[in-house]
């Protein structure tokens, strides 16, 4: 099992069958509150991705049963971040996260 704690607040637990992302913290849940963004826990099958979106400031897990972004315009960014399935940080944060993930799907 893997964990990352963002500094945004956001919680990211990673094992074998399932991937928890977590906005309760305290900066997450004020910025989720004032940007309309997903709070509270979501959990989904490692199973289930079927591939990774990474790009600067975001980090969306493709899955089965989840939102997916149709257009990469510009004006759909602030939409994307808003999937229950997407993780805004800093880049460095979701460098790494993506590098892990990339590494468990790779396994599959």
């Amino acid at each position: 099992m893997k964990s990352f704690e963002l500094k945004s607040g956001t919680k990211v637990t990673i094992d074998d069958s399932k991937i928890v992302i977590e906005r309760t913290g305290g900066k997450s849940a004020v910025r989720g509150l004032l940007a309309g963004r997903t709070m509270g826990k979501m959990t989904m099958k490692t199973s289930a991705i079927t591939g990774l979106i990474y790009f600067a400031d975001y980090l969306v897990i493709c899955a089965s049963g989840f939102p997916t972004p149709n257009d990469f315009k510009i004006t759909s960014i602030a939409e994307i971040k808003q999937y229950p399935n997407c993780i805004t940080g800093k880049e460095e944060e979701l460098e790494e996260i993506y590098q892990f993930l990339d590494g468990l799907i790779g396994q599959s």
